[in-house]
């Protein structure tokens, strides 16, 4: 799955809940741990299941806030499509906690202008707990370096879903900490 990310800070991503779960070796793990990943903060997002495939944002980077022009708190992801996106998008989310992996979806987000579209990677990190509580971590990466599109987009659609492997093994009670 890591290997379908086309930006490198998706690749980041995906390769630190590898190293966080024991997947990759040592010295790919040590690697990922000393790489700065402040860059990726404005683009971080969290989310909460509070039903079958239904995940409300919980916190949202600013960039998210730019490219949709509102708070998304309390918010469920879905709302950020139309029609069958709105299905799929939840059925994405919904596999990557059951079982639990990383899931990615490639989005074209358009903007008011004629023609005016660019494609964003959305990846989804389950955050599994003790107590039930089934969250995401999740990252909205725009893969082009310069986006020309105008913001707040217009719409956004899926162009692909890469669900997770259910064969990687994962630690369920994989847990983000914060600290200043």
């Amino acid at each position: 799955m890591q290997f379908a990310a086309l930006h490198p800070e998706t690749r980041l991503m995906l390769n630190s809940w590898r190293a966080l779960n024991g997947i990759e070796n040592d010295e790919i793990a040590q690697n990922i741990k000393s790489r700065d990943a402040s860059s990726l903060v404005d683009r971080l997002f969290m989310a909460q299941r509070v039903g079958e495939g239904i995940f409300t944002f919980t916190t949202i980077g600013k960039e998210l806030k730019v490219w949709t022009g509102r708070d998304l708190r309390d918010h469920e992801i879905g709302s950020l499509f139309f029609g069958p996106d709105k299905v799929l998008i939840r059925a994405l989310l919904e596999s990557a906690v059951s079982t639990p992996g990383p899931a990615m979806a490639r989005v074209a987000a358009f903007g008011a202008g004629i023609g005016q579209r660019t494609d964003i990677e959305l990846v989804f990190l389950p955050l599994l707990e003790k107590n039930g509580t089934k969250r995401v971590l999740g990252l909205f990466q725009p893969i082009a370096a310069n986006v020309s599109i105008s913001r707040p987009a217009l719409r956004f659609s899926l162009t692909a879903l890469l669900p997770p492997d259910p064969q990687m093994p994962a630690r369920p009670e994989l847990k983000v900490v914060a600290t200043n």
